[in-house]
């Protein structure tokens, strides 16, 4: 500046320091076609709020579908599962447990959503609560509990001791447990590439896509709906494949559950 003979005055406000904020995307307001300022965007929002509901979703996966491999195995190897199969068929047997676990985890679901509305609305920053989501995350969770059921419940049969059954538990588990780990890039880009084929693989799909309808980011409308009919049609599939192990290894013993005996059950019973 002394070379150049410029003096303090004339050149403090280049020093001058610009705060800047975080906002949101601009709206567009449906009744008035108005466009809707920006507001501020919370990193509470942003990221705690996706990471909740993500957890929320695993948990009650967890907490409501694995179990099924241990409690169908007992009743197979106390020959529990004998006697009932003598007044329901496979078919209804398992339904009843996949059926039973999703509405358990449902109920558990609604309460801690409740929950949380209401200590929000006490502590005043119910804006921050997506509630446009409540229905999503129901969806989702809805097929999540009844694939995840069907996947436990099938292996459950498929297994004659707690050997067995810790041996498959955790392969079943892993396609809970991976999303979780692409939580943080889809968290920083919910519209990259990567974020958006990984939610649209129907076994990655409730847990992901969850956490992308929760950022601030808009997501393109067709995305949810393109990976709810691809995990409707994937659970379906694996109800299928479910009930046909279920049906040939509740009865069946000393057989291992290994890939290929369960391959074998789906396609020849």
């Amino acid at each position: 500046m002394q070379e150049l003979n410029l003096s303090p005055d004339s050149v403090k406000e280049l020093f001058y320091y610009a705060g800047i904020e975080n906002m949101g995307l601009l709206k567009v307001d449906e009744t008035s076609g108005d466009i809707q300022d920006a507001e501020k965007s919370s990193p509470i929002q942003s990221l705690l709020i996706p990471y909740i509901l993500v957890m929320l979703m695993f948990m009650l996966g967890i907490m409501g579908a694995t179990p099924l491999i241990t409690a169908v195995m007992e009743e197979k190897m106390e020959k529990i599962a004998e006697v009932l199969l003598a007044t329901v068929t496979p078919a209804q047997f398992m339904a009843g447990k996949v059926l039973g676990s999703a509405c358990v985890s449902l109920t558990t679901a609604g309460i801690y959503i409740v929950a949380g509305m209401v200590t929000a609305q006490q502590f005043g920053v119910s804006a921050m609560i997506p509630y446009n989501l409540v229905a999503w995350f129901f969806i989702y969770l809805i097929f999540f509990l009844v694939m995840s059921g069907s996947v436990f419940t099938a292996l459950g049969a498929a297994c004659n001791d707690n050997k067995d059954a810790q041996n498959v538990s955790f392969p079943a588990i892993m396609p809970m447990i991976l999303p979780l780990f692409v939580i943080m890039p889809v968290l920083k880009n919910p519209i990259g590439g990567l974020a958006t084929w990984l939610s649209l693989f129907p076994p990655f799909t409730p847990m992901l896509m969850i956490t992308r309808l929760a950022t601030p980011v808009t997501i393109p409308v067709w995305q949810p709906v393109a990976g709810l009919a691809g995990v409707i049609i994937f659970t379906a599939l694996t109800v299928w494949a479910g009930s046909r192990i279920f049906r040939a290894g509740i009865l069946m013993q000393g057989q291992k559950p290994t890939l290929k005996n369960l391959v074998k059950y789906i396609f020849k019973g």
